[in-house]
């Protein structure tokens, strides 16, 4: 094994009083550390490529983890986003099967509404067919339209004596449902009237409404359940063209109707 070994200086021609300038070689081969051990270049180009592989290693094991941790709080939630749709979805079904079952049945108004009707159809069965009188019925509100011709003459408000038996079963009718609310309303056509009794035809509706009002009081209804309007020609049923269509204008209504039960009211309030 070769070792370092001192180079003899060269001397020059220099003038007496200069130093003479060292010159070293460069000598290869392997090189001893102070401690005593042998290092090759070779060996620490190997370990640094190692420490490179190891490191990408442990980045990508860390990239990998952290994937893997994003993907469960999303595998999570989709679960319950699929939970509260199936949740939304039967709520939705159980709402329209209410719906529907809620149409199909028929209220306890329109129930007794349909009965009072047909209660009363009975009860004026002849007079319907001999004197024209017509029954309607809108939601709870039952309404008995007697024509002019029945009840008055032309202009007047005094009750014909052919309108007493109609008015008497009507008001037996009425003692026999005391929970009815009857309102008596009174309409003409368009033809002016100028009287001393009646400045316009709204008096005259209003007085023609009133006397069908009394006569059933008299036949034994209570007369806090009957009140009374008159509306003149201000709603007519047809248009006031032709001598027939005003005939059907003049006419009285009773409406009868159910008053909101204890329960309704409170809610109403």
């Amino acid at each position: 094994m070769k070792t370092a070994e001192p180079v003899p200086a060269i001397t020059t021609n220099e003038s007496p009083g200069e130093l003479p300038i060292p010159i070293k070689r460069t000598v290869t081969g392997t090189i001893r550390s102070p401690g005593g051990a042998q290092t090759e270049k070779g060996n620490e180009i190997w370990l640094l490529t190692l420490s490179d592989l190891l490191m990408l290693l442990m980045i990508f094991f860390v990239v990998l983890f952290s994937l893997t941790l994003q993907k469960q709080p999303l595998t999570g939630q989709s679960h319950r986003v699929d939970r509260n749709i199936t949740a939304i979805a039967q709520a939705a079904e159980t709402s329209a099967e209410k719906d529907t079952s809620s149409s199909t049945a028929v209220p306890p108004e329109k129930e007794i509404s349909a009965a009072l009707e047909q209660a009363l159809a009975d009860a004026l069965n002849a007079d319907i067919n001999q004197r024209g009188l017509l029954i309607t019925r809108t939601a709870d509100v039952m309404t008995l339209t007697f024509p002019e011709k029945i009840m008055f003459d032309p202009g007047q408000a005094r009750l014909k004596p052919s309108s007493e038996g109609v008015l008497t079963k009507v008001a037996l009718f009425i003692k026999s449902h005391t929970d009815l609310v009857v309102e008596v309303q009174g309409y003409t056509d368009d033809t002016p009237i100028r009287s001393t009794r009646y400045p316009s035809n709204w008096e005259l509706s209003v007085d023609r409404a009133t006397q069908v009002a009394r006569d059933l009081i008299a036949g034994g209804v209570n007369p806090e359940a009957v009140s009374v309007k008159g509306f003149g020609e201000y709603h007519p049923l047809v248009p006031n063209r032709t001598p027939e269509e005003k005939q059907l204008n003049r006419r009285v209504e009773i409406q009868f109707s159910i008053p909101p039960r204890p329960s309704e009211q409170k809610t109403l309030g």
